[in-house]
């Protein structure tokens, strides 16, 4: 799945706005979809948006790999979320935050 396929399911998954034609739709208005798998500036507003929604996020950032764990803070016992990657800590985020909904990618 490419880049832009993984933004556009975060901005209708994660984020909660409908996508018209590649953009996302805020208000009746039209905007371009953030680069969340691609810039970490982005893909921390994911990671905001799951603290937000009583989730947990781990990042751990080892020689040659990258694991993102997201857990739920509301469950017992807590269901747990990973996405190891290692090319890059945005793509990381986005994968195991579309995990959270049941979205493989």
């Amino acid at each position: 799945m490419d880049n832009r396929t993984i933004d556009q399911l975060v901005v209708e998954k994660i984020m909660g706005f409908e996508v018209r034609n590649g953009q996302r739709v805020e208000d009746g208005k039209r905007f371009g979809i953030p680069s969340y798998s691609q810039k970490i500036e982005d893909a921390w507003q994911v990671v905001k948006e799951l603290r937000e929604n009583y989730f947990e996020i781990s990042i751990t950032i080892g020689e040659d790999i990258i694991n993102v764990e997201v857990s739920t803070t509301m469950d017992d016992p807590k269901k747990v979320y990973y996405a190891y990657q290692q090319e890059s800590l945005p793509l990381a985020i986005c994968k195991a935050a579309l995990k959270t909904v049941g979205v493989e990618v």
